[in-house]
């Protein structure tokens, strides 16, 4: 009883000089986590001890926290937490699993093991090397080079001595990801470009832009207002655009576009 009461003022004492910031953030963290870490593991041997197998399954779940623990502290990069606390799991857990029926002990073997895999997992996640590396998220762009990237598209031809600059304050692989995203952007790009005029391939320009604006999803009089020119006038050039691609006046003019731009462009990739 004793113990606990000790126990309890030490972890609202920690709490509050935690909140208050009377030490460093992580540091009053990790003694939190060690707090209750040593807690658990005592509860644990004790009822091992006084207790026998009668209490095994407050002792496994007093574990299970202990794995959370250690699994959190590992995911906020406490890694020194981390590793204490690992270690420190495999006596109790080796007590823990003496102390175990035949019955439930492949069970918890099972459950151990998740455990500890779970922490490696969260260690290789945060590990140096796999973010440097992008193989966490291969596909997402680094901030980095999404700046540099639009730094370089906003140099005009005859700065290219800029350009090499900025690319040679990155590392090889990030310029390397660069060009390479540079090249795919392109060649969307031009894709997109060929496939928009097969659609419009017989309009004019001016039907062109109205055709653009109406599959950016712009309303009759945004175009009006935008292009200068009367209700009368958009209308009619409408028309004349749906006689010329072969549509009903009951069809949706944006979404037919939609959908022949799309099949346009998949008959270029092919």
């Amino acid at each position: 009883m004793f113990y606990n009461i000790v126990h309890t003022l030490a972890l609202v004492l920690l709490t509050y000089v935690v909140l208050k910031r009377k030490v460093v953030f992580k540091t009053g963290i990790s003694l939190l986590y060690i707090l209750v870490f040593v807690k658990l593991a005592i509860d644990s041997m004790l009822c091992l001890h006084y207790q026998g197998d009668r209490d095994n399954l407050s002792v496994m779940s007093n574990i299970f926290i202990m794995f959370i623990l250690a699994i959190t502290a590992q995911s906020q990069q406490l890694n020194r937490t981390s590793l204490g606390f690992a270690v420190a799991l495999l006596p109790v857990v080796a007590v823990a699993l003496s102390h175990t029926q035949i019955s439930v002990l492949l069970f918890s073997i099972k459950a151990v093991l998740v455990g500890f895999l779970m922490i490696l997992y969260v260690w290789l996640y945060n590990w140096e090397p796999v973010i440097i590396k992008e193989l966490r998220q291969p596909k997402q762009m680094r901030e980095e080079e999404k700046k540099a990237l639009h730094m370089l598209a906003d140099l005009k031809d005859e700065e290219k001595d800029i350009a090499v600059n900025l690319l040679s304050r990155l590392s090889p692989e990030q310029q390397k990801n660069i060009l390479h995203r540079a090249a795919e952007q392109l060649k969307t790009s031009e894709l997109s470009k060929k496939a928009w005029d097969l659609v419009c391939a017989d309009l004019t320009n001016s039907e062109r832009v109205i055709c653009q604006m109406v599959l950016e999803g712009k309303m009759l009089k945004e175009i009006c207002i935008e292009l200068n020119k009367s209700e009368s006038n958009i209308t009619s050039q409408r028309s004349h655009i749906r006689k010329k691609l072969n549509m009903d006046r009951k069809d949706d003019l944006r979404r037919e576009l939609e959908k022949r731009f799309y099949e346009a462009r998949n008959s270029l990739e092919a």
